[in-house]
């Protein structure tokens, strides 16, 4: 019985220190000043959505990915 409460608390601890690590990359993208508010939602969106994959980008690449940009002017 103690095997099995020892492998809860650990999977207990890897999940709020995962979720912790969502909540504070996602916390980051929202106080990054070089990204407009479009850009913003789509980068907090893909961390929240692929976790793994879009923290990974995020700290790899920056809020700008090989200079892309999202702009809300369609002219």
């Amino acid at each position: 019985m103690d095997g099995i409460l020892g492998w809860n608390v650990l999977a207990a601890v890897v999940a709020i220190g995962y979720l912790a690590v969502i909540v504070w990359v996602v916390s980051r993208i929202f106080r990054t000043e070089e990204l407009n508010e479009l850009e913003r939602w789509v980068w907090a969106i893909a961390v929240i959505c692929f976790p793994l994959v879009g923290s990974i980008v995020w700290f790899a690449a920056g809020p700008h990915p090989f200079g892309i940009r999202i702009s809300r002017d369609l002219r």
